[in-house]
């Protein structure tokens, strides 16, 4: 019994090692995602990187939406040529749009995209009558005012929801996962860097790896004469 427990928890550790290296690959994509957007379009100067994290922090703690997933949605808005001010401002509404629609962020900030260049039937589906004003400015507050209107506080009213407070938990719990994960990497890129040292010792019959493969040839030949 003692043994199957250890078995359990050794299963159940790699598993969260596994799960937290991976969930911490994920946050720094969406990081860089979100880094190399405002880098390539400059008007987002205006904010700096700092605030969109404090921003997205604060947002994950009151709506489904963890931290990643906005700053996924906010790397496709800064391609749609807004200031830094516009796309935190049009952040909250971007995920109260999301919540609604049953979009991903992404996807949603995609379609707030197109609108602001003048394509926005599709805000149809949350009852903005969309008539393109002729400019990215424009637009953007036609669009920032519709959103208030028709989905204004969906995402934060649905964060209270007991749907809502599970998945702000497992949140919580995922970005755990990212600092272990975050902490297990360049442990493992090391131990993967000595394994291959020795694999290329044992091919070579030099260091630990040649030990390694004197032994193994002992042993193989000892089988050969036993049989």
């Amino acid at each position: 019994a003692v043994a199957a427990g250890f078995a359990v928890a050794a299963a159940a550790a790699f598993k969260f090692g596994k799960d937290s290296v991976a969930a911490y690959v994920e946050a720094e994509q969406s990081s860089v995602r979100l880094d190399e957007a405002l880098k390539k379009f400059p008007a987002t100067a205006d904010r700096s990187r700092e605030s969109f994290d404090k921003l997205n922090t604060a947002l994950a703690q009151k709506t489904k939406f963890d931290d990643d997933a906005t700053a996924s949605g906010q790397a496709v808005l800064a391609q749609f040529k807004l200031t830094g001010k516009q796309v935190q401002d049009l952040t909250p509404l971007l995920q109260d749009y999301a919540a609604k629609t049953g979009k991903d962020l992404p996807d949603a900030a995609n379609t707030l995209g197109k609108a602001l260049l003048g394509k926005g039937k599709a805000l149809s589906e949350v009852g903005i009558k969309f008539k393109d004003a002729g400019s990215v400015g424009k637009n953007f507050d036609q669009i920032m005012g519709g959103l208030r209107t028709q989905v204004g506080g969906f995402a934060t009213a649905e964060g209270k929801t007991a749907a809502g407070q599970a998945a702000i938990m497992r949140n919580q719990f995922g970005e755990l996962q990212e600092k272990v994960g975050g902490a297990l990497v360049p442990v493992l890129l090391k131990l993967a860097e000595k394994v291959q040292g020795v694999i290329a010792e044992f091919k070579n019959g030099t260091g630990v790896g040649g030990q390694f493969r004197d032994a193994f040839d002992k042993i193989k030949k000892s089988i050969d004469e036993n049989r």
